[in-house]
């Protein structure tokens, strides 16, 4: 389990637990696309928790993760997840709950 990018939690920030197994091509693009989402929508109010089932299962098991790659809105409640390399940058910004630039 690593932080990819800690910027600090505060009110109105995002924090996610981004499940990967190991250095796969999916779990890779979909750190990358995370990131990137994050750096372009979320500016300073995010954090990323990222969580290798390989090494931490136990903690994929307690969130009831069986697929990866898969992301978890740990906040702001209530906890969604998305699965997938999050290359559809629009459907996931919807299902986050995100709004779009203008």
């Amino acid at each position: 389990m690593s932080t990819l990018s800690d910027n600090g939690a505060r009110n109105g920030s995002f924090v996610f637990q981004l499940f990967v197994a190991g250095d796969e091509s999916n779990s890779s693009e979909a750190r990358e696309n995370l990131k990137t989402i994050c750096e372009s929508y979320l500016k300073e109010r995010y954090k990323i928790q990222i969580v290798d089932v390989f090494k931490s299962f136990d903690i994929a098991l307690e969130n009831r993760i069986f697929l990866t790659p898969a992301l978890v809105r740990v906040s702001p409640s209530p906890k969604i997840t998305v699965f997938g390399n999050l290359s559809d940058t629009g459907a996931v910004l919807k299902a986050l709950g995100i709004g779009l630039k203008a």
